[in-house]
């Protein structure tokens, strides 16, 4: 198989919803899709199967179940679709197909969480951004399937923000949609203007070369608030994507702060591609 988009399935409404998006992904970036499933000890699963003997899996109704996602999807793809079935770590297991298996990026489902569990775990969905080494795409259960025409892509002064751009870029012309670059703000200060003005003026540049649509807007909020108004500007804005970037979660104290993207991840109702930066 070559390239592909990887696609977590666990059979819910909400993996299938991310399967529809993943063929709109794959049919306009000319690639395949691959699912993957990973067994977990207490899903109802044949209680002849031995879980101890990978060969005794392929004949549950886990295979069965591809097998119907495939025929259905099948006539709607360019390219191929194929599955594999992991043991492990939902996160573990995904990152590590997509990592080894060069992946384009991976197209998840998820529901959000929130509370007490979304700061002390998370998701599975912000687990797979966090530690995925390629960009990974989140749709909620209930997101239509539609290709995307408007992407947010919020702006900050940092040098790490723009890196999500060649990326952004290439997917925004596979799908002939626009930009919509926001130039982020959390205080009014001249540093930050100069800076914030030198970024914009990279990021142009680059999708001006490259024959990107794009528009300019800009946002002044608090600091603990952004991603909570890049969402409601994505909202009022009919965008159909969020384009935000990630780093690694190294230790667990770091899982007790809720970090920007996984505010987005847990929280918007709009697709969010999350790009792993250093």
């Amino acid at each position: 198989m070559g390239k592909y988009i990887l696609v977590p399935v666990d059979f819910s409404p909400s993996s299938i919803n991310a399967m529809e998006h993943a063929v709109l992904y794959a049919n306009a970036i000319e690639c395949d899709i691959r699912m993957i499933h990973v067994k977990r000890r207490n899903a109802d699963y044949d209680p002849a199967i031995n879980f101890n003997d990978y060969d005794e899996v392929l004949k549950s109704s886990v295979i069965n179940n591809f097998k119907r996602i495939i025929a259905h999807f099948k006539s709607k793809m360019k390219g191929r679709i194929d599955y594999c079935v992991r043991d492990g770590r939902v996160f573990t297991e995904v990152c590590n197909q997509a990592k080894y298996g060069d992946a384009l990026m991976i197209i998840s489902g998820t529901n959000g969480v929130s509370g007490f569990k979304e700061r002390w775990e998370g998701s599975n969905a912000f687990r797979i951004v966090s530690h995925a080494t390629c960009p990974v795409i989140t749709i909620k259960y209930n997101f239509v399937p539609q290709s995307p025409r408007r992407i947010v892509v919020p702006i900050d002064n940092t040098a790490r923000t723009r890196l999500k751009i060649p990326i952004v870029a290439k997917i925004a012309k596979c799908f002939d949609a626009e930009m919509m670059l926001i130039d982020i703000r959390n205080d009014n200060k001249l540093s930050t203007q100069k800076k914030m003005e030198d970024a914009m003026k990279a990021v142009t540049v680059y999708l001006d070369r490259h024959n990107v649509r794009y528009c300019k807007d800009n946002l002044r909020v608090k600091k603990k608030k952004t991603a909570t108004a890049v969402i409601d500007y994505a909202l009022e804005n009919d965008a159909d994507l969020i384009a935000a970037t990630s780093e690694r979660l190294d230790n667990n104290w770091q899982l007790f702060s809720v970090s920007n993207p996984q505010k987005l991840v847990n929280h918007s109702p709009i697709p969010v591609i999350t790009i792993k930066v250093a």
